[in-house]
């Protein structure tokens, strides 16, 4: 099982290496346009061909394969020759397990494949479930799998897939139209969103490393989700049908081109423009995401699951993208997956297993299995702490300290980039997320001509951050665009920096004007220790995101005053 699990975990690394290294940060390199513009270049025909696509099915499927025979225990039957033709006469294909004691009507629940997967991901779950009395029923999106057509990202094409899939579900099986619940990871769980928001025969959904709005996974604070974008794009031109669009608009966001075009058709595939109907319906919903996601950051999901008032569960884990459920695709027993299970149960066959008396939030701590739990979101009993930020001296960093700054000061840093970094791409995140490796650095030796560094004293105290973390400075560029990449660290007695946050952001037409500016770090629970030290360090480029244009030398400024505080603000107990 550990060997699989690596595997799953390498495979997007593999790809990745493939077609991004190298980039620093610039969107605009040679080898970035080259590969969007075959991508753009690529038509359904050229594409995998649907006797391709099954041999690839049954290559992914393979390592869960020695799972699912444990759990056929001949319980239930297997349907894997299952299609239906949607609206517009594109055939969807799927399976479907149907338990074999009892008559039914059954509760059902409807699995929707990760971006670049397909139906056979959810065997072993859905066996699972199958022996406990569902009816589940597996489906290939629209341009992935055997289904045909092209990849819609949620859009209304997929909506209307989901509502002839129910059809065709209910025609053919002996479901209980009451009680359908629907679930998936990552693409899976933006679709289960929305699904359960506009489809009104879903009575619950369970949403595993989904987005809440698809603008700011992609373009958060004006800037472009560089590595992540392209692993998407490329991956799912290797394992799907691709409309042409999808490379269209993630190059406009590279190019500062059409932003507001691309926003909104991000913003049509988003679970919160559907907050309200949703409310209405008072239907529950269970989210689970992590904390070191860099492709949908909890930072997009948390004011996504704020805004809602329905019977609902939120579950932040350590890992990347995918990897806190990622065993129980396996078989696996963990965390989210027991609360997934247990969630089904109570909403869909009214077992009192006590999943409602658990606290509705649970965040688990940075580099521990040890979870802070809470009655609501956000913490009714939240303390916003606050640290004032100081300039730099001749020779010294910055201070971070928790009384006011009494000193006025401007610091210039030069565009470029730093040993201050989130790692090497998606590999760091891995080691990170996965295994709690961290990503180090000594803040000692971070280059203070191109970036803001700043050190506290020794703390006196623990310090709980429980949640996001606010940056807020003043700059003044001589760029029009400047980008900036803010990074938290605790550090220890020899100074090195363990990084416990970050956050970017890209600001447009200040050249030369006084700007304040305020980004929100990563939300995580963490316990800064007696003893360690916070530091702050600021520079311009990382390679896990695209700057504006091209690599060039500007300067910017940042400004401390008595009376425009730069301050660095906790959300804490």
């Amino acid at each position: 099982m550990k060997k699989q699990k690596i595997y799953r975990l390498l495979l997007p690394l593999g790809v990745f290496l493939l077609v991004a290294c190298g980039q620093n940060g610039n969107q605009n390199s040679n080898d970035n346009t080259a590969v969007l513009g075959v991508l753009n270049g690529t038509t359904s025909q050229a594409s995998a061909s649907p006797e391709a696509l099954q041999l690839s099915n049954a290559s992914l499927s393979r390592d869960i394969q020695s799972a699912f025979a444990i759990e056929n225990d001949g319980s239930f039957t297997f349907n894997d020759n299952i299609s239906y033709v949607s609206e517009d006469g594109v055939k969807i294909t799927g399976n479907l397990f149907i338990p074999k004691s009892g008559t039914g009507p059954f509760p059902a629940v409807i699995f929707v494949n990760s971006w670049a997967l397909n139906e056979y991901e959810y065997i072993v779950p859905a066996a699972k479930l199958a022996k406990k009395g569902y009816v589940v029923f597996s489906y290939n999106t629209r341009g992935f799998g055997t289904s045909g057509g092209l990849i819609n990202v949620a859009g209304p094409k997929d909506m209307t897939d989901l509502s002839r899939g129910i059809d065709f579900l209910l025609a053919n099986a002996p479901v209980n139209p009451a009680n359908i619940g629907i679930a998936g990871i990552s693409y899976g769980a933006g679709i289960s969103l929305l699904g359960l928001s506009k489809e009104p025969r879903i009575k619950t959904a369970v949403a595993m490393s989904g987005w809440g709005s698809l603008p700011d996974s992609l373009y958060g604070n004006q800037t472009p989700r560089l590595v992540w974008g392209l692993l998407l794009v490329t991956a799912g031109y290797i394992t799907g049908r691709m409309d042409p669009i999808i490379a269209e608009n993630f190059q406009k966001l590279l190019d500062t081109r059409d932003v507001g075009a691309v926003l909104t058709w991000a913003s049509e595939r988003s679970p919160n423009s559907m907050v309200s109907a949703l409310n209405a319906s008072g239907k529950p919903v269970y989210i689970s995401n992590n904390s070191q996601d860099n492709l949908f950051q909890p930072n997009q999901i948390l004011p996504y699951f704020e805004q809602l008032t329905v019977p609902k569960k939120l579950d932040l884990n350590n890992g990347i993208h995918a990897t806190a459920e990622i065993g129980g695709v396996l078989g696996i027993n963990n965390y989210v997956w027991t609360n997934a299970y247990d969630w089904f149960d109570y909403w869909l066959k009214g077992v009192q297993n006590g999943i409602m008396s658990k606290p509705k939030v649970s965040i688990q701590k940075r580099f521990s299995d040890a979870r802070v739990t809470y009655s609501a979101w956000p913490n009714p009993n939240k303390v916003e702490r606050t640290y004032h930020l100081r300039p730099m001296g001749l020779l010294n960093p910055g201070k971070i300290t928790p009384t006011t700054n009494t000193t006025n000061g401007t610091d210039t840093i030069l565009s470029g980039g730093t040993n201050a970094t989130t790692g090497v791409p998606l590999l760091s995140e891995i080691l990170d997320g996965a295994v709690s490796v961290p990503v180090t650095t000594n803040v000692n030796f971070i280059d203070r001509t191109n970036a803001m560094v700043y050190i506290s004293d020794k703390l006196t105290s623990v310090l709980k951050l429980r949640g996001r973390t606010f940056y807020k400075g003043r700059i003044n560029s001589s760029d029009n665009a400047p980008h900036v990449v803010v990074y938290l660290y605790e550090v220890d007695i020899w100074g090195t920096g363990k990084l416990i946050s970050h956050g970017t952001a890209t600001l447009f037409g200040v050249k030369g004007k006084d700007t304040d500016l305020i980004v929100d770090l990563q939300a995580v629970a963490h316990d800064f220790s007696i003893g360690s030290r916070l530091a702050l360090a600021i520079d311009n480029i990382d390679p896990m995101y695209a700057v504006p244009k091209p690599i060039s030398l500007y300067t910017t400024a940042f400004k401390h005053s008595t009376s425009n505080a730069s301050t660095l603000r906790f959300e804490s107990e």
